[in-house]
């Protein structure tokens, strides 16, 4: 993250639990929303307290001037997570950290603004730690990896973020054609084709989350958006391909293609990758093979899978780079030849490894 934070021209970040702080200003902040392709969300602090019981936690909110951020006809919803605290339920903070903001807004206006779970004006963070609570102010549309494209979808899809990591983890930037044998509902191909063309992250999303906010800035935003939309190109024919055996799955990728620029320039295909000529020589693999449901919850299945996989990538995909997802790193051993470096990565609460290969080229027998 630091590092695509340098890339986005923003120095000063530094690693902290579960994220990265830095101070932002305005622009910065709106290129981090639009921009990145890694980040989970951008939070603002409001306010760092002690809170060891929902009585400090609704007396420390209550006396913060929530005035200033929210008028009395914008919506508004709270997140809250906790950990090794006096309080031990995310959705009991929530529930005080509401209670505290309506009662405060309501002795300063007369009325309360409504709570919206699905499309609020405002979204409010509190992360409690330790009994150390900091609030903050959401300047992004909830969870970043929303990116606005994926409207069909099909067991177990990887995040957009995640995608994007994997890409990255590569070092694939458009250079070789890439590959998914196991595209699913197509979130690797798109955000690889977002890459290629250097498509922002936030391109297809309707708002980005500040646009609510009380200091947002129309001249800054767009100034940020003009600058980011101005590198975008077309992707090119014959660089991204997706396979999947499974039709429901391509029918949902062609769907969420649809709703972009990719559509015609990305080649599709329904077949068994096991049953493909190949050889796919000097590619770049990326892919997220299916389990749990698509294998049908079958252990002996999903290591057969992996033991195929990389049969696979030996005798058809030489001289090329390929980046697999397990979601159990046992499967590394049904590829059996050794990854040059891997990856710990969280899919939506569950634990996975990424394992970068270099697919070498047999030598042949004379």
């Amino acid at each position: 993250m630091i590092a695509e934070l340098l890339e986005l021209g923003i120095t000063g970040g530094k690693t902290e639990y579960l994220g990265v702080s830095i101070p932002l200003s305005r622009t910065e902040a709106y290129r981090v929303v639009y921009g990145s392709r890694l980040a989970s969300r951008v939070l603002r602090p409001l306010a760092n307290f002690t809170c060891r019981n929902p009585d400090e936690l609704y007396a420390h909110a209550a006396a913060f001037n929530w005035g200033a951020i929210i008028k009395p006809d914008q919506t508004f919803m709270v997140t809250a997570a906790v950990s090794d605290s006096g309080i031990t339920h995310s959705q009991y903070a929530a529930l005080k950290l509401k209670d505290a903001v309506v009662d405060s807004l309501r002795n300063k206006f007369g009325s309360r603004p409504d709570i919206d779970r699905e499309d609020p004006d405002i979204r409010l963070d509190l992360f409690l730690r330790k009994d150390e609570a900091t609030l903050s102010l959401y300047y992004s549309d909830g969870a970043m990896h929303r990116r606005g494209y994926r409207k069909h979808t099909v067991e177990a899809p990887i995040r957009e973020n995640l995608a994007a990591a994997l890409l990255r983890f590569t070092g694939w930037n458009g250079e070789s054609r890439l590959y998914d044998f196991f595209c699913g509902s197509g979130t690797i191909l798109i955000e690889a084709a977002m890459i290629a063309t250097q498509t922002p992250p936030g391109a297809f999303r309707k708002l980005q989350g500040f646009e609510s906010l009380p200091d947002f800035s129309r001249e800054i935003w767009d100034g940020v958006k003009a600058e980011f939309d101005a590198k975008i190109s077309p992707l090119p024919h014959g660089l991204i391909f997706g396979f999947d055996i499974d039709s429901r799955a391509l029918g949902a990728c062609r769907a969420n293609l649809e709703g972009t620029p990719f559509a015609s320039a990305i080649a599709l295909t329904q077949k068994d990758f096991q049953k493909l000529e190949g050889p796919f020589r000097g590619v770049t693999v990326v892919s997220n093979p299916p389990y749990g449901v698509r294998m049908g919850e079958s252990a002996e299945a999903l290591h057969a899978l992996y033991e195929n996989i990389g049969r696979f990538l030996k005798t058809k995909c030489p001289n090329s780079r390929a980046c697999i997802l397990l979601p159990d790193p046992d499967l590394q051993k049904d590829i059996w030849f050794k990854p040059t470096k891997y990856l710990m990565l969280d899919n939506g609460g569950l634990d996975v490894r990424a394992n970068l290969y270099a697919v070498r080229e047999e030598p042949r027998a004379l």
